[in-house]
């Protein structure tokens, strides 16, 4: 494999005091919103947001930053249950928009302000419909590219193995989900536990108020993520009757890295408190697939310096670009 001049960098890189410490990274990357709040309001100025209606009738919305001019365009998909101004997402787009590249900012279900656009509930089996939106804004002819965080990196992989993915130059998971319930087992943070119950159970509440005939009492209740995904699938996914078995109808394995049709480059962070680096250890590269570490960055964090630069994002685009 051919190590890439900005993979060589960061491999090793060690941040600055505190972001070496994993958390603090994952945490503290959030501050971007505010400290590059110039750099993306000069970009996002011009977004044009449009809503995008697949086949089955769900809708998604769509954000588009596009260059007056320009045969490059990078479609990002957001972490789980986050949307297109999370910080990553800020970052991506003003690095890339700023490299003369489009950028197409896509919310799947119940992500950002998809959430209000449909009755249907958010599951891992939805990235086929993020296939059709970007089938639907995508030119054949121009340079395509993919970048997926958290579980939208767990997306971005397996669209790599749909028909769609010949049609894309090159696709980059940051952090991505690769086996979310060993990533359930394996978390250990009070705090990331917390927090991510809670923003699954705040998209429930939104569910309930808008249509009445849902009723998430009783998952309310549940502490356990893996016992409340056994307790809504009857509700979003009735063919499933085993919760191991959804767990396994997205996970990353051998089989599926083996299907991909894009060159795919998976970055990941040895010390992720959220998807461990040992979620990745039954993963072969291949022709398609190569998988990067880093030995600091956390969860999406990879704080460069103390102007919060993004060093994923960098590696990112060395990834696309060359």
């Amino acid at each position: 494999m051919t190590l890439k001049s900005s993979y060589k960098k960061y491999k090793s890189f060690k941040p600055p005091f505190p972001f070496t410490n994993p958390f603090l990274a994952t945490v503290l990357s959030k501050l971007r919103i505010h400290l590059h709040k110039k750099a993306v309001t000069e970009v996002t100025t011009n977004t044009v947001k449009e809503v995008f209606t697949c086949a089955n009738g769900i809708r998604l919305s769509v954000h588009k930053n596009l260059q007056t001019k320009s045969s490059k365009t990078l479609f990002l998909i957001p972490g789980y249950l986050s949307h297109q101004d999370t910080s990553y997402m800020q970052s991506s787009l003003v690095y890339f928009f700023n490299q003369g590249w489009n950028v197409i900012r896509i919310n799947p279900v119940d992500h950002g302000d998809s959430l209000p656009l449909n009755k249907e509930i958010f599951n891992a089996l939805q990235h086929t419909l993020v296939a059709e939106c970007i089938e639907h804004y995508l030119h054949e002819e121009d340079t395509n590219a993919l970048m997926g965080f958290s579980f939208g990196g767990n997306y971005a992989i397996r669209i790599g193995t749909l028909e769609i993915a010949k049609k894309i130059k090159q696709i980059v998971a940051i952090c991505p989900m690769v086996d979310h319930e060993r990533s359930i087992a394996a978390m250990q943070s009070p705090f990331f536990k917390w927090y991510y119950k809670r923003k699954w159970q705040k998209s429930f509440k939104y569910k309930e108020d808008r249509w009445s005939d849902y009723d998430f009492s009783e998952i309310y209740k549940i502490k356990d993520f893996k016992a409340m995904t056994a307790q809504l699938l009857p509700e979003i996914l009735p063919e499933f009757t085993n919760v191991d078995d959804y767990f396994l109808a997205y996970k990353v394995t051998n089989e599926v890295v083996d299907k991909l049709l894009a060159k795919t480059t998976i970055i990941a962070a040895e010390d992720d408190e959220v998807v461990p680096a040992s979620t990745f250890q039954h993963l072969n590269e291949n022709d398609q697939l190569k998988i990067l570490f880093t030995r600091y960055g956390g969860h999406n964090g990879f704080i460069e310096n103390y102007r919060f630069e993004d060093f994923s994002i960098k590696i990112a685009f060395q990834e696309i670009s060359t």
